[in-house]
């Protein structure tokens, strides 16, 4: 797919979603590399700001939150601005929310798009989708708190396996915070002396939102590593505890094993013409245990 939005007389947003092979062809006229159309549409690429001093195109791959993605937490979408200061996104199927965040960015924040350009579109949807992050790591602490007061009542694996999708989900965000990061403050000292004192003071408050995302999601990654930690070492101990009561129950077992197995023997044996020597096989038996115990009590078998 391939639209164009007129924002003003000097500005055009391109809205590409995966294009066919004759919309690349038209993309490429527009003055957009191949190479930079593979970077955009990979889905494996890393947040970066690419620049091609030929054409004087600035492409920002950007990681944004997709929850329907099957491949991770976020993925990255293509952002570019052309040496006209035209605007393209450049998405997949999964990341195609991000043209619902230009536009819902464009109504509330630039009612009058006259003096709008490519420079403040990218600023504002990278504000927008930072605070997805935020909000996103809000929603998984949340979470969070369900789970570890849901795990003071009782341990059941499936919230250990919660936890586990909540940190895994946690190191993808912080990752790609920290390229987004890397993408934005490249694209300012590219741009230079192109953007105004208003443009610059945008790139800070972006940048200072990037940090404030991170910062929580290291917080909240470490929240939730301790956690998960601290319940597989309760779960460990439980299985050790386990292990030791069969161990014991298992070695008191063996001991009438022996005995009647001993007086079972087809052989001559002390007290075995006894009328009542079947009863001496269970004193001796019970004599065996209370030594066997004794034994454990002072190896401190049970306070472990």
């Amino acid at each position: 797919m391939l639209k164009t939005h007129q924002i003003n007389t000097k500005l055009i947003w391109y809205e590409v979603q995966d294009p066919s092979q004759a919309e690349q062809d038209q993309l490429i006229k527009l003055g957009v590399t191949r190479e930079m159309l593979c970077y955009a549409l990979d889905p494996n690429e890393s947040a970066r700001t690419e620049i091609d001093p030929v054409s004087g195109n600035s492409l920002i791959v950007f990681d944004i939150i997709t929850p329907n993605s099957r491949l991770a937490a976020t993925e990255p979408v293509g952002m570019l601005i052309d040496k006209k200061g035209n605007f393209y996104t450049i998405a997949r199927s999964t990341t195609t929310r991000i043209s619902e965040k230009l536009f819902a960015t464009a109504r509330e924040n630039y009612p009058d798009k006259s003096h709008l350009t490519a420079i403040d579109i990218f600023l504002n949807t990278s504000s927008v989708l930072i605070a997805e992050y935020i909000s996103t790591i809000t929603t998984v602490n949340r979470r969070r708190n369900v789970i570890q007061s849901n795990l003071r009542q009782k341990i059941q694996s499936g919230a250990i396996s919660s936890l586990m999708e909540l940190e895994t989900q946690m190191i993808y965000m912080l990752d790609s915070l920290r390229t987004d990061r890397t993408a934005i403050s490249r694209l300012q000292a590219y741009l230079g002396g192109q953007v105004d004192d208003r443009q610059k003071e945008y790139f800070a408050d972006v940048l200072v939102e990037n940090t404030q995302a991170v910062d929580m999601a290291n917080q909240a990654a470490e929240v939730i590593g301790a956690i998960s930690g601290a319940y597989t070492n309760l779960n460990n101990q439980r299985l050790d505890k386990s292990l030791r009561i069969l161990t014991m129950l298992q070695a008191l077992m063996a001991v009438p094993t022996i005995v009647t197995g001993f007086y079972g023997m087809n052989m001559k044996l002390p007290f075995t013409n006894m009328p009542y020597s079947w009863l001496l096989t269970f004193a001796i038996t019970g004599l065996l245990i209370i030594v066997e115990i004794y034994i454990l009590i002072k190896a401190h078998f049970f306070d472990r």
